[in-house]
């Protein structure tokens, strides 16, 4: 009882009296406990929920939340471990075997390959804990392991199952703080997905505390993508392994918008090729959410975009390009040929939608929010990139104007871009077709996918972001964080300390700083200024 209040929490630690750096409570003070409501977190996690709290900057009651069984009440269930396995000698899962017995690391999958390969591998040695970005991800692999003999627990539906012994513990990113009692190893399916960064503060991302449960527990950690983050690239690097395959990527034709006759328009021969096919499932994708509009040259239909940081520009008051990112002004005249006309290109779904129903005899629909969950063979589905969340497989995907997602005004703009296009080429498979339509060939990260060895290309293009990523201090060989102050007080109003940059990020702050040492020191000052007023989100997915 606190104040006449009955109020739960948790027991994080028991000592003696006098025991510990904590000063001790007089008897008199200290009141019954009336009720156990449940185990709450894991005994043998409580520091790493600690650990959570601190790196990300909140609070520990949040993160012990976030870690507690879902039910109030335990049931007891028995330990399902099953005895032996069958070892599989595909490409994968060699791969990851090697990796493991050098202590972990990443490993490089070619999105054509399933990376489930590396939890049938790793159950042979012991109980594996998996992370997936999505529920439907973890459920669908839950399943297949099933199928292959192995006993899981999808958490937290089957959090005392989980609590009980299995093969395999899986689950979203909450699922990092699941019991998994004896556990050989630590896997992440997709490092490189947006959906592993926790959005409520403590935004803490489930690869790092993965990675730190691993190293608490002493066991192997191994996070597997087709597309790797530069934080992981950096962190793991010299513990980076990539499958080699002929078969890894899909087919991928790159469509110049500029060569269509039809100004505006985004109908090439391709897409019309792909919606017609009878019997074949295509997914287009046109991405119009977002502050990243075209504006083209009339003249030499030229995207008119940074030359420094790539970003699309926009018109400021006296309709001048600019750069929001930058902060640099262009003139009014296109950067290619000095012509003065422009064009914004519009439409967005629902056009397209029309558009292709006059062109083909398939059944096309626009998927929505509110659409239902049905899919049929021989359909044409077309929506924002929520499509690719929506459809489990297809024969082809095309990306209607990628320009809209490869402009925008963020640095992980590219890497936004390849983490959607990795999803696709899942969805088409090996013998599938992505089509990537777009104004800018000219663009690094289109030119590597439009390569034969596509993995090859990648890995070059990754080299190039890490060069221009150390030379503008940015993560990870700097510290940053986004910070929003409730009205009507300001950032601004303090001094933060040298070293320490700031940048405006809509209705918040970007704060760079060169380590991240230095970058705590400043977010100090600023809980110390503004206290609960103040929220923190360190480590942004994006900026």
């Amino acid at each position: 009882m606190l104040n006449g209040r009955r109020v739960g929490g948790w027991i994080t630690s028991v000592s003696r009296y006098g025991e510990g750096d904590d000063s001790g409570v007089p008897l008199d003070r200290l009141m019954p406990i009336v009720s156990v409501s449940g185990l709450g977190v894991e005994p043998d996690l409580i520091p790493l929920t600690k650990w959570v709290s601190e790196r990300w900057w909140g609070s520990w009651r949040s993160v012990l939340s976030s870690a507690s069984a879902p039910r109030m009440r335990e049931r007891i269930v028995h330990s399902r471990r099953t005895r032996s396995h069958d070892i599989a000698t595909d490409a994968v899962s060699i791969a990851a075997f090697d990796l493991f017995q050098s202590g972990g690391g990443l490993l490089v999958v070619p999105p054509a390959l399933s990376s489930l390969a590396v939890v049938l591998r790793l159950a042979c040695v012991g109980p594996v804990l998996v992370i997936c970005p999505s529920q439907k991800m973890a459920s669908m692999g839950a399943a297949f392991l099933r199928r292959k003999g192995l006993s899981t627990a999808l958490v937290p539906d089957e959090w005392d199952s989980a609590r009980g012994g299995v093969d395999v513990v899986i689950g979203t990113r909450s699922g990092v703080f699941a019991p998994c009692p004896d556990v050989a190893a630590v896997v992440v399916i997709d490092e490189h997905d947006e959906l592993l960064k926790e959005e409520r503060s403590p935004a803490w991302d489930a690869t790092a505390v993965a990675s730190e449960r691993a190293r608490l527990a002493g066991v192997p950690f191994i996070c597997t993508s087709a597309v790797p983050s530069a934080q992981s690239l950096h962190v793991l690097s010299g513990h980076v392994k990539h499958v080699d395959t002929d078969n890894g990527w899909p087919h991928i034709t790159v469509v110049n918008l500029s060569d269509i006759p039809v100004a505006q328009s985004l109908l090439s021969s391709e897409l019309l090729d792909a919606v017609s096919t009878s019997g074949a499932t295509t997914v287009c994708v046109l991405n119009t959410k977002g502050k990243a509009r075209l504006i083209v040259c009339k003249s030499c239909r030229h995207v008119q975009a940074c030359p420094t940081c790539a970003s699309l520009l926009t018109y400021d008051e006296d309709n001048n390009l600019w750069c929001t990112r930058c902060q640099e002004m262009h003139g009014g005249v296109c950067l290619a040929c000095g012509r003065s006309s422009f064009t914004v290109p519009r439409g967005g779904v629902s056009q397209l939608v029309s558009q292709i129903q006059a062109s083909t005899r398939n059944p096309v629909i626009e998927i929505s929010s509110d659409s239902p969950d049905d899919w049929s063979k021989g359909t044409v589905f077309i929506g924002t990139e929520a499509v690719l969340h929506r459809i489990p497989t297809a024969d082809t995907v095309i990306f209607a104007d990628i320009d809209r997602d490869l402009g925008a005004p963020r640095m992980t703009g590219a890497h936004e871009v390849l983490s959607m296009i990795a999803k696709a080429a899942r969805m088409v498979g090996a013998k599938g077709t992505l089509v990537i339509q777009t104004r800018q060939a000219e663009n690094p990260l289109i030119v590597a996918l439009s390569q034969s060895d596509v993995s090859a290309a990648l890995q070059k293009w990754n080299h190039a972001d890490t060069a221009q990523r150390r030379a503008m201090t940015l993560p990870p060989f700097g510290a940053l964080a986004r910070v929003s102050v409730t009205a009507p007080r300001l950032i601004t109003e303090i001094s933060l300390p040298a070293g320490v940059n700031t940048a405006r990020d809509d209705d918040a702050y970007l704060l760079r700083a060169p380590s991240r040492a230095e970058l705590d020191a400043a977010v100090a000052l600023l809980r110390e200024e503004f206290g609960t007023a103040v929220r923190i989100h360190i480590d942004p997915y994006r900026f």
